[in-house]
């Protein structure tokens, strides 16, 4: 799904996904270190299946993929995404940013502008997942609001790489 046209925070724009996204979002997503805690694999573990959904992100029936841009110049620091359940009350969404933008707010500035975009849409509740030794991440859903709901786990996408996570939740 493609939303109606970007929005904007102090530092950021947020817009929708489009095919000439596809190799800085690869690049961030398969990178050993900027993906570490994704399940998106590493390079060398993509499969035709995988690389397909890639090729389709754009006409997404299930949620909306989307960039993270710098205000000012337009430059590409990361990705997030939202998926709305059937009734579009409840989000869950993720978010990436570049590693040479790490620990300068971004992701925290996306999470928040997204949830504000979830809820003009009508969403009352947004859930995120964390593996548990990603203690930045975790961090940062904590210093947008968002508390732990229950503990789980995930793997990277054809690879024999797991991580204990926990759900976060946060009302709207």
């Amino acid at each position: 799904m493609k939303i109606d046209g970007p929005f904007e925070g102090e530092r950021i724009v947020i817009r929708s996904y489009t095919p000439e996204d596809l190799d800085f979002c690869t690049g961030m997503w398969f990178d050993p270190e900027n993906g570490r805690y994704l399940s998106d694999p590493t390079e060398e573990h993509v499969d035709e299946v995988y690389r397909k959904a890639l090729d389709g992100m754009e006409r997404s029936a299930d949620g909306y993929y989307l960039i993270i841009e710098l205000r000012e110049s337009g430059e590409r620091i990361g990705t997030c995404c939202a998926f709305p359940d059937r009734e579009g009350k409840v989000w869950d969404i993720g978010y990436c940013i570049h590693r040479s933008r790490w620990k300068r707010g971004y992701g925290g500035e996306a999470v928040n502008l997204l949830t504000g975009w979830i809820r003009a849409q009508g969403g009352t509740d947004v859930t995120a997942e964390a593996a548990k030794e990603n203690r930045a991440s975790c961090a940062l859903l904590e210093r947008c609001g968002f508390l732990p709901v229950r503990e789980s786990s995930f793997k990277k996408y054809h690879m024999d790489v797991s991580f204990d996570s926990v759900i976060y939740g946060k009302k709207l």
